[in-house]
């Protein structure tokens, strides 16, 4: 401390050095100086409600200001005739899980909600607006429902 006290340029080029790479690592995303989790985001505002009441089986996270939802080792029972129709059927459940358990005026500002349930025989990926699963927590008949999923969501089947 007494050295850079005797020469002032010294610390000043430090200070300067410190300043250059806190700027540097905030433009590119890197260094110890960055960190994700205090960026604002409508999908943080999410998260944060969900992270407190989803299984364990859930691994829910935000790309940017999209949220992501994968579910692992989805149940279905072990004599099931159609495995499609169960998995679309609990697809459809999450998503209403999704927005009964969040504030609807910040999920209405996700802009993409993806969802991927994995089944050993079948993996089902489902993206679509967070606006649109907003109005999940308030449609009650399960046709509603139906007509409003297969109008807003478009969905993906990897069969392995």
């Amino acid at each position: 401390m007494k050295y850079l006290m005797e020469k002032p340029v010294l610390a000043l080029g430090l200070l300067m050095f410190g300043l250059f790479i806190y700027q540097v690592s905030n433009g590119q995303k890197w260094g110890i100086f960055h960190n994700d989790k205090l960026l604002t985001t409508s999908c943080r505002g999410v998260l944060i409600r969900l992270e407190k009441k989803v299984p364990a089986n859930w691994n829910i996270l935000c790309e940017g200001n999209n949220l992501a939802v994968i579910i692992d080792e989805v149940a279905v029972p072990p004599g099931a005739t159609n495995l499609r129709t169960l998995l679309y059927r609990q697809l459809a459940n999450h998503m209403s899980f999704v927005a009964r358990n969040s504030h609807s005026d910040i999920l209405e500002k996700v802009m993409f909600v993806r969802f991927k349930l994995i089944h050993p025989k079948l993996t089902i990926n489902a993206v679509t607006e967070g606006q649109f699963i907003v109005k999940l927590a308030t449609l009650e008949s399960s046709e509603h429902i139906m007509t409003h999923l297969k109008s807003t969501v478009q969905v993906k089947e990897d069969a392995k």
